[in-house]
């Protein structure tokens, strides 16, 4: 890792200009702090910036600041909002640890207080901090890799944890030989296998993958393993293909495991075993992505996301979704925020019943699909995919003005559009909810935004 560039991103008063200086001492590297090369290029102060021309110009010229670093190795301290710039933040990660500064609130104020720079929202100083910090928490959280709090600790202390994290790896040995051994006792592919045995002389590489059982019809190693080659990540993306979900997280700690996407049949046992889940995840019962720092594992859920965008510019009344798990919770509240009523039909009338009550939705059985005259058919089983030629509801019931959204993607044309497309409906396939949650995903992962045209690529 000592060819890597260190980034240090945070709040203001976290330490990052004093903690890159030390640092830069101990390993002889070069020491770029982004608001001096701002100041430099411009001639003027920050503080002078921001009260002369405002915000948003100041983050125009801090991209282009960043846009101009060196790609060498090097040691870098950010301002505080720069990572609230997707571009910025694919611009630092390139070959790069990324190094969250933390402090306690108490701290924060004692060490910027008399700064001189302008507020950035019109309220008190004590009250700022709380609010910006509120705001910019998920995009600090996404974009770092480890976390240093540095309400106690001199910079000399902060930046030799840093240096142990250069020379020791983001894992423990023993940890993540443990973790390798479970995976490669599962059906994964004997070119991943080889992969993974490399992995384990490569402590320096993050792990992320696909939990769910069955998981290895997943595309998305393929996909994210090249969206980290073109973001220049050193992580690796693989299946964690286990029945139980508690004996995966039993198994993580230490392993330098950063982030988890969810599937069947695991997007509402993974509940229990994480330390925050976000409100729209909680108000749907399912997590399809999980990330993992400093010990904590966070909740999201992107199928929603995934759902929601592709319908964008749909009109309609009624929504029947054919499933009650997970991906179907998601799509009832996709659904609603699009103006639908959704209705909950499956095999088994009792779960579509639990699903239907924490939406406010109709509910019923499969058979009762005729009597709701749906404008949107959304399917959130599992029925059509692979090399299964069945359909979740008979060919029969599709009519010309219906939408079918089949969120099985494996294979794109499913036996539910082929029948839909041949009854005149108009249909939106499984890749499409796929490329959207996936984007959706990478961002919350990495905090990079990676266009849906990309992945759309990948995916040909």
């Amino acid at each position: 890792m000592a060819d890597r560039r260190i980034i240090l991103i945070g709040y203001r008063g976290t330490g990052k200009s004093s903690i890159g200086k030390a640092l830069a001492e101990m390993t002889g590297q070069v020491h770029i702090d982004t608001d001096a090369l701002i100041e430099e290029a411009t001639g003027e102060r920050i503080s002078d910036i921001f009260a002369s021309e405002g915000e948003v110009r100041f983050r125009e010229i801090e991209q282009h600041v960043i846009a101009r670093i060196p790609a060498e190795a090097g040691i870098i301290s950010t301002g505080g909002g720069a990572v609230m710039n997707p571009a910025n933040v694919q611009m630092l990660r390139m070959n790069s640890l990324m190094v969250l500064l933390s402090a306690d609130y108490k701290v924060l104020k004692s060490r910027i207080a008399g700064s001189g720079r302008p507020s950035l929202t019109g309220v008190s100083p004590e009250d700022e901090i709380s609010r910006v910090l509120s705001e910019r928490y998920p995009a600090y959280r996404s974009a770092a890799d480890v976390i240093i709090d540095t309400s106690t600790t001199s910079p000399k202390e902060a930046a030799a944890r840093i240096r142990d994290i250069l020379r020791g790896g983001i894992c423990l040995k023993p940890e993540r030989e443990r973790l390798l051994a479970g995976i490669l006792k599962t059906s994964i592919p004997p070119g991943e296998k080889k992969q993974l045995h490399r992995l384990t002389g490569f402590p320096d590489v993050f792990l992320y993958g696909i939990l769910g059982n069955p998981c290895m019809h997943s595309k998305s190693p393929g996909i994210y393993n090249r969206l980290f080659a073109d973001c220049g990540i050193p992580a690796h993306y693989t299946w964690f293909e286990f029945r139980d979900p508690a004996e995966f997280f039993g198994l993580i700690p230490g392993t330098g495991v950063r982030g988890i996407s969810v599937t069947i049949p695991h997007k509402e046992a993974v509940i229990p075993h994480l330390d925050e889940v976000k409100h729209d995840a909680a108000t749907i019962g399912a997590v399809n992505t999980v990330l993992v720092l400093d010990g904590k594992k966070y909740g999201f859920n992107t199928d929603w996301k995934g759902i929601y965008r592709p319908l964008e510019g749909t009109q309609g009344d009624t929504a029947v979704i054919l499933g009650a798990g997970g991906a179907a919770a998601a799509a009832a509240y996709a659904v609603s925020m699009r103006g639908y009523s959704p209705v909950i039909l499956n095999r088994t009338p009792e779960r579509a019943a639990a699903l239907a009550r924490k939406n406010g939705a109709e509910y019923g059985s499969l058979e009762d699909f005729s009597r709701f005259h749906p404008d949107l058919v959304i399917n959130t089983t599992p029925v059509g995919m692979g090399s299964d030629s069945a359909m979740p509801i008979p060919a029969s019931l599709l009519k010309p003005d219906m939408m079918v959204f089949d969120l099985v993607y494996t294979p794109r044309d499913t036996p539910l559009l082929k029948a839909a497309l041949s009854a005149g409906s108009s249909v939106i396939p499984g890749t499409e909810m796929f490329v959207h949650q996936l984007a959706e995903q990478f961002r919350i992962l990495t905090g990079i935004d990676v266009p849906v045209t990309r992945i759309r690529e990948m995916l040909k």
